[in-house]
């Protein structure tokens, strides 16, 4: 029912699917649900290019964290934490705020015989990371196209930043409660500005 990994349908669906086809005019309703290409895994098409904004944004949402004199306060396990923690949403932010865009495109699909040669290796090798899916991607860009269309100012997102590094329920802080008010500070400062 579904295509193989490289894009092509199998000959034999191809062959107990024909009679589904002509009488339909078309493809078969099965084949119009299938959603493999969601599942494409897709690489950076400027990887160069793209990896040196994330490098950039990365360096800013530590200065913006190093330049908080009330994180500086916190016990170093805190801070720890907390970065830790959030650095997936600041960094997503930081994505944002400096209007990092990327293009992708689809990586190939290895071949069957290199599949069964590098089976055996496989064994003594580390495994591969994930590659990621254009579903995946298409998730993030949409995420990325929202938050663009708010045009958050620089205080906008300061405050947002704060809001989210100060979260009081991470397991583990010994200054919670001091978290905590951090984080309702730069949530009233937030909605001040809105």
């Amino acid at each position: 029912q579904c295509h193989s990994e490289d894009k092509r349908p199998a000959i034999l669906y191809t062959l107990l699917s024909q009679n589904l086809t002509h009488g339909r005019g078309g493809r078969s309703p099965a084949h119009q649900r299938c959603l493999c290409h969601q599942r494409r895994t897709v690489c950076l098409r400027t990887p160069h290019v793209t990896c040196r904004a994330a490098s950039n944004v990365l360096v800013k949402t530590i200065s913006f964290m190093k330049n908080l004199p009330s994180f500086h306060l916190l016990p170093r396990e805190d801070q720890l934490l907390l970065l830790d923690s959030c650095w997936v949403p600041l960094f997503l932010l930081g994505l944002v705020q400096e209007m990092v865009t990327f293009e992708v495109m689809e990586t190939p699909a290895p071949s069957m015989l290199k599949k069964i040669l590098l089976d055996g290796q496989s064994k003594h090798r580390e495994p591969e990371r994930t590659q990621p899916t254009l579903a995946a991607v298409q998730r993030l860009q949409c995420c990325l196209n929202t938050l663009w269309s708010l045009d958050l100012s620089p205080k906008e997102y300061a405050y947002l930043k704060g809001a989210l590094l100060f979260n009081p329920d991470v397991p583990g802080l010994r200054a919670s409660l001091y978290i905590e008010s951090l984080q309702r500070e730069a949530q009233r400062a937030l909605q001040e500005v809105l």
